[in-house]
């Protein structure tokens, strides 16, 4: 025979359920069933609605960062920010063409530095310079990457999985945003 703290959980509540019905009728077993199957019937839809409408409140959170960010893309670039941006984001390395294999890390370790320090006070737009900025700064890296020594390449990956760590977090502040701003009329 099994040991009692082996049997299985439905087993032993089974065991317990005619245990302490055996002063109840048939009729009032079934009607007991039958009352506890309907308030299990009820949670599970209560949890359906809440998560059908949790879905719904996601889609449309993620539909109005989808238009707002269609929005800035439409408006373009405003006449000097992207400049303005590479100076703050880049300052000596700016001229990314002129910026050598050397010196790679550097340009990193500096941009990195920037979008640390500026980030938080961001909006979405700030970020697509950051991003355009950073795209090209990989196109470079790239372009130049047979040149740089290992351990150089080693920080400069670490350095870009920090880049794309900070802009996650900042699409979810944005989603965060988004959604507060739905649940207030």
């Amino acid at each position: 025979m099994k040991p009692y703290h082996l049997l299985p959980l439905s087993l032993l509540l089974f065991c317990g359920a005619v245990l302490t019905s055996c002063d109840t009728t048939p009729r009032e077993r079934k009607e007991t069933v039958s009352r506890e199957v309907d308030k299990l019937d009820e949670r599970a839809a209560d949890l359906a609605n809440k998560t059908k409408n949790e879905a719904r409140d996601v889609r449309e959170a993620l539909a109005r960062r989808k238009a707002e960010e269609k929005e800035r893309k439409a408006r373009g670039p405003v006449p000097g920010k992207q400049l303005q941006m590479e100076q703050e984001l880049l300052g000596n390395y700016k001229y990314l063409s002129s910026v050598s294999a050397d010196s790679m890390r550097d340009a990193y370790v500096f941009f990195l530095q920037q979008v640390r320090d500026r980030n938080k006070t961001w909006t979405m737009e700030d970020w697509d310079y950051a991003n355009a900025i950073y795209k090209r700064l990989n196109e470079r890296e790239e372009a130049l990457h047979d040149d740089i020594i290992l351990r150089h390449a080693t920080k400069i990956k670490a350095l870009q999985a920090e880049y794309v760590a900070l802009e996650k977090r900042a699409d979810v502040r944005d989603y965060q945003r988004v959604k507060k701003e739905q649940k207030q009329p």
